[in-house]
């Protein structure tokens, strides 16, 4: 993509043979409708078939499963979390190549999921969400896509925390004369060897990708915002024996989920722990010691707020690679371009062939989706929120009835495993569903006090956390610096609080009608235990 189209392109790609998927149900109106197929819209379909509810679709903008596993195909790409912790408890995985394994294995098991599980029969691809609105009257949500307008009882935003580019506003940027895309919609078709390359930012993409591009380009300039604390990564190759003795056995599968589970458990009470911070840091200013020689180097690397302020990142390539001879950093970020040349906030500047910018993801209010969902008035989920992104267990928020949001506001880890969250959230959605054809309600909707009372429960507790004290500026926080996204305590509260759908904090309509119908004679299903 060059800069004269600089934009967010849709995620589409040559990712499998057409006639392999099925075009999904043709229905108009559906029980439950979930926005994306990644692997939290998949693990709401699996909750939802464990339970016996087949009346369901998901809606994937795309052409293909897997949402940002995808959508990120930039060299380098692979799980920053212990592979056995990034999968879904109901269908694990036992062919992981590596403790931290590479994106296309991850992609690969969200295509057998969602192909041994049945759930392929339930996606509509290409049914991008443009808007859903809430309709009173017939206590349903009416979502207009491509594929035209759709119906639903319920409406499950399992969109992704990443799954929308930031592109940065940088004076010039749009009349680069080279390659410029954002690394989540990498351009294949651009020859980057032997060329003069910008990388702007240095998040948990960067550091998987300055390795990568460094031995193969002549200058790699990396446009550094702000430094992250960078630890030891522990790689570990998984030999067949295992994999084969793992496959046997999916109660060691789950053994192995369990312990990883607790060694992250206790990383995570960095959020709390100055103890813990502070041999954590240690570990990380070695690691940078040993990697970077130069002093003047490594002191720019250093970053100045409290470990756990932001997501530390793990890499045993990133720093030895800043420190290459044809490698150089400039800090401030990018200020503006200049025609084939990059100008960063430090005053540096340096000509380049091509630009990849790595500046993160659109979350919480800015998020796509939170302009997309409307009420029954027309007022969107974004004019709701403001600046300040809120809900109850963070997926209701008062006066939008029968939407859960998955991964919504202070409802996912910063430490642990994303997915747990996933599934304890499906859960909870799968048995509201089921609760509502039970007592026969029609229509949900969160109370206001209720909400109100989670909320300042979750920020009396951000308070205390690093993610507010530890002196940094992160997509974790709002312009006001409140943490608005992750969940400030360990993840086995939340799945405490979430394992059962309580029917007191609601507001319920009764009747026959939308999702108050009984459901069908439930049709049991029988999961595999792996993928």
């Amino acid at each position: 993509m060059t800069s004269e189209a600089l934009s967010i392109q849709r995620p589409a790609g040559p990712t499998h043979d057409a006639d392999e998927l099925p075009t999904g149900p043709s229905a108009r109106h559906s029980r439950v409708a979930v926005v994306g197929a990644g692997f939290t819209g998949l693990a709401v379909g699996l909750a939802l078939l464990r339970r016996g509810v087949h009346d369901f679709v998901l809606l994937e903008r795309a052409d293909d499963v897997g949402g940002v596993w995808r959508d990120n195909t930039y060299p380098g790409v692979g799980v920053d979390t212990p592979s056995p912790l990034y999968q879904l408890r109901a269908m694990t995985n036992p062919d992981w190549s590596d403790l931290y394994a590479p994106g296309h294995e991850v992609q690969d098991y969200a295509r057998r999921l969602a192909r041994s599980t049945g759930l392929l029969e339930h996606v509509r691809f290409g049914a991008d969400v443009h808007s859903a609105r809430w309709d009173d009257a017939g206590s349903r949500w009416r979502i207009e896509t491509p594929l035209g307008t759709l119906t639903a009882d319920v409406l499950v935003s399992a969109a992704g925390l990443v799954a929308d580019p930031k592109l940065p506003d940088v004076p010039g940027l749009d009349r680069f004369p080279g390659p410029v895309f954002h690394s989540a919609r990498w351009d294949h078709t651009a020859d980057l060897a032997g060329k003069r390359v910008a990388v702007v930012g240095t998040g948990a993409t960067a550091i998987q990708l300055v390795p990568e591009l460094q031995p193969q380009v002549s200058e790699l300039h990396v446009l550094q915002r702000t430094p992250a604390w960078v630890m030891p990564k522990p790689e570990r190759p998984v030999g067949e024996r295992v994999r084969r003795v793992f496959a046997a056995s999916p109660v060691l599968c789950r053994m192995q989920f369990d312990v990883i589970y607790a060694g992250a458990e206790v990383l995570a009470a960095t959020r709390r722990s100055r103890l813990l911070r502070e041999t954590l840091t240690r570990v990380g200013r070695r690691h940078l010691a040993t990697h970077v020689p130069d002093p003047e180097l490594r002191s720019r690397l250093t970053p100045d707020f409290t470990y756990a302020c932001k997501r530390p990142l793990v890499s045993n390539t990133y720093l030895p690679a800043m420190s290459a001879p044809n490698s150089t950093l400039h800090t401030g970020g990018l200020s503006h371009v200049d025609g084939r040349t990059v100008v960063a906030g430090d005053g540096t500047r340096a000509e380049v062939d091509a630009i990849v910018l790595t500046t993160g993801f659109e979350v919480g209010a800015t998020a796509p989706i939170a302009h997309r969902l409307h009420d029954a008035g027309g007022r969107s989920l974004h004019d709701h929120w403001g600046a300040y992104p809120r809900a109850y267990l963070g997926m209701s928020y008062p006066g939008f009835p029968n939407l859960f949001l998955m991964q919504g506001p202070n409802a996912t880890s910063g430490a642990s495993s994303t997915l747990l969250f996933s599934e304890a959230q499906a859960r909870y959605v799968a048995d509201a569903v089921c609760r509502m054809a039970e007592k026969g309600i029609r229509a949900l909707d969160v109370r206001p006090e209720v909400e109100e009372r989670w909320t300042r429960q979750v920020r009396r507790r951000s308070a205390r956390t690093v993610y507010e004290t530890g002196g940094c500026s992160s997509y974790y926080q709002n312009d006001e610096g409140f943490n608005v996204v992750m969940w400030p305590a360990n993840t086995a509260e939340y799945q405490l609080r979430t394992r059962r759908f309580r029917l007191a904090p609601f507001r319920a309509v009764r009747g026959r009608t939308g999702a108050g119908r009984p459901l069908e004679p439930l049709r049991p299903v029988r999961l595999a235990a792996t993928a």
